[in-house]
């Protein structure tokens, strides 16, 4: 297992209260995040909310395919495993963008956005997803032509993108992919990076007006790379940050938006944290705010990998995969239960054990599941407990 998988560090946030964040309130979103952010992926759907006590992300390379276009968000949820939100993104009630932003050393493609009516005929399945969610799908390519980083690289992660839907007059520092219940899925395909973000759902917002935001040098929102005006209600990337920073517009339906119900979930969002601001003196800058919820956020990806030697494997576990009809593998055991294509997680001829990892725990324990795969092309997975 190659130890110089770098994990994409997770998604935080650095908090500013005019103008900058109190460590008691960083402290409280920082737990509120871990209690409330569970993997919506579907072998994680199933694990119990005790289990899973913050978003875990899914990383991975993949290099079978030729690069001549981009491709779809139907085809990056297909390629992540969501068969039934590819469903959605081919879905009437999806809407397709295919816009792109060149900023900084990278070109951003926003190609498309389900949420609301677009998940709720889907919702029902044997292999759920929700449908009070917005999904949608980012790719992220070099303007030199170069290419991203595969995440076995030493240099994946090095320089972390900010990913996240704002809403047009709330402040960007409370309000945004981490404390809307967000988290996503990431992959490597051609040199081309594409990411899977998704949160609460955004469609009752859409008479208000919601952005997608991007920057780079940090996987939180930074003042630094965003300009607030707090008398218009409008976020605007900064031009003078050296790295990327832009925005993208929503085209919501605005007939779609529920004045309502969006008030009483922002009245909830903000109540604990109004609360939390009483009393504080500022501190630090936002990149120390960041600082310290990093240190406070759970086991890196990169220390886990190092636990995997010497985790205890449960016997029951080791278990072959079985086959659908669309040449996918699914492999169960107790709470885990994963369906994805071989392709996935191994390259052509590939034996021995795949270097794509899945995690899951919370701050005092973890565990992994693995695949394997022999000379006769038999795959087999396991699940270990790395405490």
């Amino acid at each position: 297992m190659n130890e110089s998988d770098q994990w994409d560090k997770r998604l935080k946030q650095a908090l500013s209260s005019a103008p900058e964040p109190g460590e008691a309130l960083n402290q409280n979103l920082i737990t509120r995040y871990k209690e409330r952010n569970q993997m919506t992926r579907p072998y994680r759907r199933r694990i119990s909310a005790g289990m899973l006590a913050a978003v875990l992300l899914l990383v991975m390379s993949v290099t079978a395919y030729a690069a001549t276009q981009l491709f779809s968000s139907k085809q990056v949820a297909e390629h992540l495993g969501e068969q039934v939100l590819a469903q959605a993104f081919a879905g009437p009630d999806a809407i397709e963008i295919n816009q792109s932003i060149a900023s900084g050393d990278y070109s951003f493609t926003l190609h498309g956005i389900v949420t609301g009516a677009g998940l709720k005929e889907l919702s029902d399945t044997s292999n759920p997803i929700l449908p009070d969610r917005t999904y949608a799908v980012v790719s992220i390519e070099r303007q030199d032509g170069g290419q991203m980083p595969h995440t076995s690289d030493p240099e994946y992660g090095k320089d972390p993108f900010f990913i996240s839907p704002l809403i047009k007059h709330q402040k960007p520092w409370l309000v945004n992919i981490v404390t809307m219940g967000g988290g996503y899925s990431e992959i490597v395909l051609d040199g081309i990076m594409y990411r899977l973000i998704e949160c609460d759902g955004v469609e009752m917002f859409a008479d208000r007006g919601v952005y997608l935001a991007i920057s780079s040098g940090s996987s939180f929102f930074s003042l630094e790379a965003f300009a607030y005006d707090e008398s218009t209600g409008e976020v605007s990337a900064r031009a003078d940050y050296p790295g990327a920073s832009l925005l993208f517009e929503l085209p919501l339906d605005k007939a779609k938006a529920d004045h309502a119900k969006a008030d009483a979930y922002l009245q909830e969002l903000l109540k604990e944290t109004s609360a939390d601001t009483k009393g504080e003196e500022p501190i630090g800058a936002d990149a120390d705010a960041a600082a310290m919820a990093e240190a406070e956020l759970m086991t890196t990806r990169e220390e886990l990998m190092r636990k995997l030697p010497s985790g205890t494997l449960f016997p029951d576990s080791v278990k072959e995969v079985t086959y659908d009809k669309q040449g996918r593998i699914h492999y169960e055991y107790e709470s885990w239960s994963v369906t994805m294509l071989p392709d996935m997680l191994f390259s052509e001829g590939q034996t021995g054990f795949s270097e794509v990892v899945n995690f899951s725990g919370d701050d005092s324990r973890s565990w992994a599941m693995q695949f394997s795969r022999d000379e006769n092309g038999v795959i087999t997975g396991r699940v270990l407990d790395l405490n």
